[in-house]
């Protein structure tokens, strides 16, 4: 995932560590801290092979000089395949997403499409996992009525947040249908 992060921004141009920590922050929002123990071994990681290069910067500012980071084309090669990857439905998926999304001006528009329809599917199989829940809950003799309408209360909460993701993915993969058939009609 950070793997993602890194070359998406080196697509953009050359930086340094401190502002990718800084951007991705933004980007993940503050739940998910990417610490310097994580961020700098990544880099050299991907340094050693081949995605990236540092060079040294020395008017760095405050007396230092700093690292500069750049893309190579390998690198470059690397930032399409992991685009075009399928993301696991995991703890992760949202995050990497919101990594691939924040990185579509770099992708044609039918890997955009791709990527979202990608995405509506983790979303579906989410909400038919409330589904499956909601009956084994309504079913289950053994939990209290009190308690059940706690469970119902959780459940209606997560399925409005679903529906609200799937009306975005469904809009945003109708912009980008119309985008294509535009695009069609002046070739």
């Amino acid at each position: 995932m950070y793997e993602l992060f890194i070359l998406g921004e080196l697509m953009d141009k050359p930086t340094h560590g401190y502002l990718l920590q800084y951007v991705l922050d933004k980007v993940i929002g503050p739940n998910r801290k990417l610490s310097w123990g994580v961020l700098y071994p990544l880099i050299q990681r991907m340094t050693d092979e081949g995605y990236v290069k540092q060079t040294i910067d020395e008017e760095g500012g405050r007396g230092r000089p700093k690292k500069i980071i750049s893309l190579t084309e390998k690198g470059r090669v690397r930032f399409h395949h992991l685009m075009e990857e399928s993301t696991p439905y995991d703890q992760t998926t949202e995050d990497i997403f919101d990594i691939k999304l924040s990185n579509f001006h770099h992708i044609k528009k039918e890997a955009q499409h791709v990527i979202l329809e990608q995405f509506e599917g983790y979303l579906y199989f989410l909400l038919r996992h409330l589904d499956d829940n909601d009956t084994i809950i309504t079913d289950n003799a053994s939990i209290s009525k009190e308690e059940k309408q706690s469970i119902e209360r959780v459940l209606q909460r997560r399925r409005g947040k679903l529906e609200a993701e799937l009306n975005w993915v469904h809009n945003a993969l109708h912009d980008i249908k119309e985008d294509l058939h535009h695009e069609s009609d002046i070739t």
